[in-house]
């Protein structure tokens, strides 16, 4: 029997590696994923910085410099939509993070889109003549109306839509950013709305509904009061259907009753403050002692309706640097007496000092030039043709830093101005504030020459008391060679100053001092703010520092602190500082420092600022990075 054959023996044959197949599919993975993220976010990232440059360049509504922007965001939002993000979006953490940026990029192109219609109904507007001649056009304030509601409804859209899209799943770096747009979306969102209101309003202010009467008063600065300056002229203005017709102006010793006074009624807060200084009579010099201007404009229309007759509807409060922005730029005014004539720049240093020094023993032709170059001032503005875009850039910058301020006594458009924050109402503050005025006593021209600073600084630990403190700087730099109407008194150059830190209502006081001594002080209550004043004389040269330390209740929530300038003659500066818990999140103005619980803020004093700090709301990822990063950078030792 033949025998089977032998089998060849099995080969080797090579087991699959599972470790090392799992291990390829997911480099490949990786590989795509990177891929399709080089391809999708860093191009997006790079419109996105492009367009947000080109926007923070432009000072005004620019189509040129919109249209730009538009084409970045489209080609971002394009990107966002490709093959390549709709595959991104199929991973769970990349579908959140890249949503997040179609937001930013969608909303962001409504925002532009609107601002695009909006610059150019303006445009439009200013070609045709917002402004006229004696009048304002009321008609083509009205085609205004649609556009910039347009802008105020994109801002809030795209508020929404960041506040909507930062969840746990963002990247710490997306985070960030999409933190700091929702910051500036909600400034723009909140500017917007009250623009729009303003607008909304503006035809029944310029006599739409009925003519419009409206009390001017003229503050002087080199001597102040609460509200910025002296209450040096009394003039009014007129307009019907956006026609402007002005009325007369009067010296306030003009108006004045010799004693007694006349009292008219007034707010309490200002009764009880500011009645020692008769300021609620006919001496009307001291009208304006109180920083709360709604109500010296109250006080000043009674004092009106009482020494002249008319009832006015409003009140138009400018000093000096005020009625500068509103000039047009090619304005020449001729000043009686002297026939100098005043280019726009001059006005200011005019008022404040060539006018005492030219003709300071002659009061009477001195108070002749001063009312008549407040008067040719206004007159310039209604003469001429206005560029509306330079306008409402110097308007604004002048409003913010309290040189111009508008009330309206119709409660609905009292509101309105009051949310636009040109009104100067004191109000209530919603957590901390810092504000620090003078009243001069000496009845002397040398505020001037006076060097303000301010300073506030804030410890919040938790658990108890919120530690702050208030400091406000005065230096007297008044020179050799005034006349003695402006120095008034010997010892020469001495300022006689009545000094207020105003704290929220509810802060407890610690300590006053003057130069780091006790020091007697009073306090008045007013609005939501508690006032406390010290009677300093600062001598010629020196410089007198006030401060005022308090504590408020536990901020449990969170912290915000809001500083106000007294309008000036020349802007102080100002320095905040505030420490929070590590893990506390801040925000505060522009070219502010911070860094893990800490903010520093130093610069020029002309406008309101804020800050406000609270827990992070950060979740997820973001949160888990900022917890690592806190750990890795804490000290050893």
């Amino acid at each position: 029997m033949a025998e089977p054959a032998k089998s060849e023996p099995a080969r080797d044959v090579p087991k699959a590696r599972p470790k090392r197949k799992i291990a390829l599919v997911l480099l490949g993975a990786v590989l795509v994923i990177a891929s399709l993220s080089t391809f999708v976010v860093i191009p997006v990232a790079q419109d996105l910085q492009a367009a947000q440059r080109l926007l923070s360049r432009s000072r005004n509504l620019e189509v040129e410099t919109l249209r730009p922007a538009r084409q970045r965001l489209a080609h971002a939002r394009g990107r966002l939509h490709s093959p390549a993000a709709a595959l991104l979006r199929l991973l769970p953490v990349a579908r959140q993070n890249i949503d997040a940026l179609r937001a930013v990029a969608g909303s962001g192109l409504e925002v532009v889109d609107a601002g695009i219609v909006l610059a150019t109904a303006l445009r439009r507007a200013e070609q045709q003549g917002l402004t006229r001649p004696g009048r304002i056009r009321i008609a083509a304030l009205r085609e205004l109306q649609e556009p910039v509601n347009g802008q105020s409804d994109a801002l809030g859209h795209l508020e929404r839509a960041l506040r909507s899209h930062r969840g746990g799943w963002l990247l710490p770096p997306l985070w960030d950013r999409v933190d700091v747009l929702l910051s500036q979306a909600e400034d723009l969102s909140e500017a917007a709305e009250a623009a729009a209101g303003v607008v909304d309003i503006a035809p029944g202010l310029l006599g739409s509904d009925g003519p419009r009467e409206y009390l001017v008063l003229l503050l002087n600065n080199t001597e102040l009061r609460g509200a910025g300056g002296i209450l040096s002229g009394i003039g009014s203005l007129t307009i019907d259907q956006g026609r402007i017709e002005l009325g007369d102006f009067s010296h306030y010793k003009d108006l004045a009753d010799p004693p007694p006074f006349r009292r008219v009624p007034s707010p309490p807060d200002f009764k009880a403050h500011f009645a020692t200084y008769h300021a609620d009579t006919t001496r009307w010099v001291t009208t304006s002692s109180s920083p709360d201007v709604p109500d010296v404009a109250l006080v000043a229309r009674r004092l009106y309706a009482l020494s002249v007759g008319p009832v006015v509807d409003g009140a138009i409060v400018v000093d000096p640097r005020g009625l500068t922005a509103l000039m047009p730029r090619r304005a020449r005014i001729r000043v009686p007496t002297t026939n100098r004539v005043l280019r726009r720049d001059d006005v200011s240093d005019y008022v404040y000092s060539d006018a005492y020094s030219q003709l300071g023993g002659a009061e009477d032709r001195r108070r002749e030039s001063l009312i008549v170059v407040g008067q040719a001032a206004f007159s310039s503005i209604l003469e001429s043709q206005l560029d509306a875009s330079s306008l409402t850039e110097d308007a604004a910058a002048a409003a913010a830093g309290g040189h111009l301020r508008v009330v309206s006594f119709d409660p609905r458009e009292r509101r309105v101005l009051e949310s636009a924050a040109i009104t100067g109402n004191l109000g209530a503050p919603s957590g901390d504030a810092a504000m620090a005025t003078v009243q001069n006593l000496g009845g002397n021209k040398l505020d001037f020459y006076s060097q303000r600073s301010l300073s506030h600084a804030c410890r919040i630990d938790p658990g108890g008391p919120t530690t702050c403190q208030t400091a406000v700087d005065i230096k007297n730099r008044t020179p050799l060679g005034l006349t003695r109407y402006e120095f008034q008194y010997f010892p020469y150059g001495l300022f006689k100053n009545f000094v207020e830190v105003y704290v929220p209502a509810e802060a407890r006081l610690e300590a006053v001092r003057l130069g780091g001594r006790p020091i007697e002080f009073i306090t008045y209550k007013e609005d939501g703010y508690k006032s406390v004043g010290v009677y300093l004389e600062i001598p010629r040269s020196d410089t007198a520092r006030m401060t005022v330390r308090y504590t408020l209740p536990e901020q449990k929530s969170g912290y915000s602190l809001e500083v106000r300038p007294q309008p000036l003659t020349e802007d102080g500066e100002i320095e905040l500082r505030l420490a929070t818990p590590p893990d506390w999140q801040l925000t505060g103005p522009d070219g502010a420092r911070i860094e893990t619980g800490r903010l520093v803020y130093r610069g020029r004093f002309d406008r309101a600022l804020t800050l406000e700090a609270g827990p992070s709301d950060r979740t997820g990822l973001s949160s888990l990075w900022l917890e690592l990063s806190r750990f890795w950078n804490e000290p050893l030792f």
